[in-house]
């Protein structure tokens, strides 16, 4: 008798302490296991009416067929993937709807060996969505053509900005940065009032993604899902300082480079749907596989930056595309080429995540010889949370903190020239977040200045993360090096406490920069003179007054209130510092960080927000000035 996978036997043991519904099946779709949530959810009385049993045993032909062909994407794919589902329960025969969230179901070995899922029961929510949808619809047609309106003339911008080299670059940037948020208002209008589709996923909110990071992600996965076949895959990111490497794709790629260019590909970043993303490029190696028809191919996957533009190419040397498929892609029509499974090539859902997220696709495909495929999107300025290059000084003191051994390994190497050159600089290793705090607490305080922190976030079985040492640590100089560097928490809470994020897949990548510290120990004696100082979390207003209004001034410029009190003292009591009122990542309020320097006897504060305020809130030392009042930004 075949042993039962380990799997199989922990999922038992999960499930059956767990609330919310949850059930597996294996890759010919019969349902191996389920919890008491699960089966009840379907109607069934007993377990044994529910477990054992295939989709076609349970449901009508119709309803089992969409199931079946969504279980099989997601064995296909790899990816956890979500979809509504409707089907007839077991015992009373009334229609119910389900969200389904389903994922890749992996023996001991890694093999997929079928789905895993749970669902979530909106029968309620169906109903009442049709009882509103008459109220509903009148508004969609105005707010249709509101967002298309919107989209037409903003893709025009698109390209005069991508081809006018005769506007100063500080002015494209602007440009396309606005062309950004006026797409986002026309994605936000459609996704309020079009109309929803049974089988259609929600789209998401856009936010700022490491591309090179991603692309990382999908290639990993990917070698997983075709380990099997004869297929290698290569990637290669360049810069516009003329550097590339080239990498064959093992596990991952290992990447080596100093490129000091700001527009290093390594960390660009584009505004989209991060799963609609993740998708796209999933649904793209796939169609490249599959054009090798199970024979030898490569994929080629190369990431390209400059400071306006990113671009993803995907290259594989597989059959290639007849002229006349390829113009049937290019004019949309709906193909199915080249898929046994009968799956699509997946060219929708690449269109309309482009569509949404203001990029574009450029395919180039010849019978016999491959096929290329370009995406461009608009690049945006890297999240402030980032780390694109490690300061340091000769006599430094590197800390790594890390529970995993390798890594300490990698750091090692990253510094060993480093060390080499700067006799006077120190490596310090620890596995142990109590014992580092324990060494940093031991030293003098002018030891500690002398200390650059890199630290994990997940410390397993220990008391503290790696967020709550740099907090405890005191250290002015530390960076957080993790894996979940796309996690909005941990984001906010690096900004509170002053610290940045470097994605440890790009550890190898990130700039080490030599400086001379002599001055850097007491930063707070250093009078800077500067014309204006911005205190705004808002980066494109920052930006676009810094550009166009402010742009003959010497300008520093802070996130938050925090930061710049810790460096108040570097300037004069006659500096201009604009506040705005209100700061995401702070608790302050504008008007309190005014009364706090006006008490330290700064005299020229002003207060750029949006705010409406009554005339006794302001006290006689602050002006205000709305954002949207430009002559009297220009007057000052």
């Amino acid at each position: 008798m075949q042993k039962k996978p380990r799997i199989l036997e922990d999922l038992e043991q999960i499930a059956s302490i767990l609330p919310t519904p949850l059930y597996w099946e294996d890759s010919n779709g019969v349902i191996l296991g389920a919890n008491e949530a699960a089966f009840k959810g379907t109607g069934a009385l007993i377990r044994e009416a529910y477990v054992g049993k295939t989709l076609y045993e349970l449901y009508p032909e119709e309803m089992a067929d969409h199931i079946k062909k969504h279980n099989e994407e997601v064995m296909h794919t790899g990816e956890t993937l979500s979809q509504e589902e409707m089907i007839r329960d077991i015992t009373t025969g009334k229609i119910k709807y389900f969200t389904a969230v389903k994922a890749p179901l992996r023996d001991n070995n890694g093999n997929i060996i079928g789905i895993i899922g749970t669902s979530i029961d909106i029968t309620e929510k169906k109903e009442a969505e049709r009882l509103k949808f008459q109220a509903y619809e009148k508004f969609t047609n105005l707010a249709n053509q509101v967002a298309h309106d919107i989209r037409s003339p903003l893709a025009s911008l698109l390209i005069i900005v991508k081809s006018c080299t005769q506007i100063p670059e500080a002015d494209r940037i602007a440009l396309r940065e606005t062309a950004v948020s006026i797409g986002d208002i026309a994605n936000h209008l459609l996704n309020q009032y079009e109309k929803k589709e049974i089988d259609e996923i929600e789209s998401e909110e856009r936010l700022p993604i490491l591309v090179s990071a991603v692309l990382l992600e999908s290639l990993t996965a990917k070698k997983y899902q075709y380990q099997k076949l004869p297929v290698k895959f290569d990637c290669s990111f360049k810069f516009d300082c003329s550097f590339k490497f080239d990498c064959s794709f093992k596990f991952d790629c290992s990447f080596k480079s100093d490129c000091s260019s700001k527009s290093n590909a390594h960390f660009a970043f584009i505004k989209t749907e991060a799963s609609a993303f993740k998708r796209m490029l999933s649904n793209l190696m796939n169609n490249a596989v599959d054009a090798f028809d199970n024979q030898p191919g490569k994929v080629d996957l190369c990431l390209e930056a400059d400071n306006a533009w990113v671009k993803i190419i995907i290259q594989d040397t597989g059959q290639g595309m007849s002229a006349e498929l390829l113009n049937k892609i290019m004019n949309r029509t709906s193909v199915t080429d080249g898929k046994k499974s009968g799956h699509g090539i997946g060219l929708t859902q690449v269109r309309e995540t482009l569509d949404r997220n203001q990029g574009e696709m450029h395919i180039d495909s010849e019978l016999g010889k491959g096929t290329t495929i370009t995406l461009t999107f608009p690049r945006i300025k890297a999240p402030r949370w980032i780390a694109e290059e490690i300061v340091l000084c000769p006599n430094d003191i590197i800390l790594i903190l890390d529970d995993d051994s390798s890594i300490h390994g990698a750091w090692r190497t990253r510094f060993e020239s480093i060390l080499n050159e700067n006799t006077g600089m120190q490596l310090k290793h620890f596995e142990m977040g109590v014992q580092a705090l324990e060494y940093i607490q031991a030293l003098a305080p002018t030891e500690q200045e002398k200390i650059f922190l890199l630290s994990d976030y997940e410390l397993l079985t220990q008391e503290l993360n790696g967020l709550e040492i740099i907090a405890q640590s005191g250290l002015k100089r530390s960076m957080l090096v993790t894996s979940h560097y796309a996690d909005p928490r941990l984001q906010v809470h690096a900004k509170k406490i002053g610290t940045k994020i470097l994605p440890k897949q790009l550890a190898s990548e990130v700039l080490i920069k030599m400086t001379d510290c002599k001055s850097a120990v007491k930063i707070e004696d250093t009078i800077k003179k500067v014309d204006a100082i911005i205190i705004d979390d808002d980066d494109l207003f920052v930006n676009t007054l810094i550009r166009f209004i402010f742009r003959d001034l010497i300008t520093d410029t802070y996130h938050n209130p925090e930061q710049f009190l810790e460096c108040v003292t570097q300037y004069t009591k006659d500096t201009k510092i604009y506040l705005d009122n209100n700061y995401k990542s702070s608790c302050l309020k504008g008007l309190d960080v005014a009364k706090m320097l006006h008490e330290r006897g700064y005299q020229c504060l002003y207060m750029l927000s949006g705010d409406i305020f009554e005339e006794s809130d302001i006290p006689n030392y602050l002006t205000v000035i709305g954002k949207t009042d430009i002559e009297s930004l220009r007057n000052l």
